[in-house]
């Protein structure tokens, strides 16, 4: 867990440079930062496609195996830049990658693990869900978003769940709040506003991240 942080910490980290190297190198100036238009924001994926979509997945895969940083923020920046049809698979898809892959990583490291990073609240109402739903609960627990969490992967590795009903139930919860979060982005990328609104909270965001990722990495 402490070499994922630190991954992604080095992950979040090139990507910053990069966009500061980016308007700082090419655009003369860094003040031009706070004023980059959305077809400057997407001209990152029409320049190298294949890495920007790598990257992009690489991000929504570690955010959910980080968790609880949420991913509301990298919706709309996919959606600025890929669209919202393309964002929404890529999202989407790195949501289910990341979920197999804390599932695992709770069945290999134990309850133990997983009872240092998660609230026994949470394990107690996932218990009590998945006794009365099944293979639903973790569909039920995700598709609500005021219980929404990427935190239940996690849960969900310790418990009776299959494998199987664990991925349906987590794909088909994903779906509708993805979708919905995706979409802010077109009225987003369409108002100078609040895309300047927008581009100023992705920053702090991620200058939050860093500093969080940072803390936890020294406490760790």
């Amino acid at each position: 867990m402490k070499k994922k942080r630190r991954n992604f910490f080095i992950l979040v980290i090139i990507f910053v440079f990069l966009v500061l190297a980016y308007f700082f190198i090419f655009k003369n100036s860094i003040n031009n930062l706070l004023n980059v238009s959305p077809e400057e924001l997407s001209s990152f994926y029409y320049s190298a496609p294949a890495i920007t979509i790598i990257i992009y997945l690489l991000i929504m895969v570690l955010e959910v195996v980080i968790a609880p940083f949420h991913p509301f923020l990298f919706y709309v920046a996919g959606s600025i830049i890929f669209g919202p049809l393309l964002a929404c698979i890529l999202a989407i898809l790195g949501g289910i990658i990341g979920g197999i892959i804390a599932f695992y990583i709770a069945k290999k490291l134990g309850r133990a693990w997983v009872e240092k990073r998660v609230a026994k609240s949470k394990q107690k109402k996932f218990d009590r869900f998945s006794k009365k739903y099944g293979g639903w609960a973790i569909f039920l627990l995700r598709l609500n978003p005021l219980t929404s969490t990427d935190l239940w992967n996690y849960v969900a590795g310790l418990s009776k769940v299959s494998f199987w009903s664990y991925i349906i139930g987590t794909t088909l919860g994903l779906i509708p709040a993805t979708v919905l979060q995706i979409y802010l982005g077109v009225p987003i990328k369409n108002s100078p506003i609040l895309f300047n609104l927008f581009l100023f909270a992705l920053i702090i965001y991620i200058i939050a991240a860093i500093v969080l990722l940072f803390l936890l990495r020294k406490k760790n």
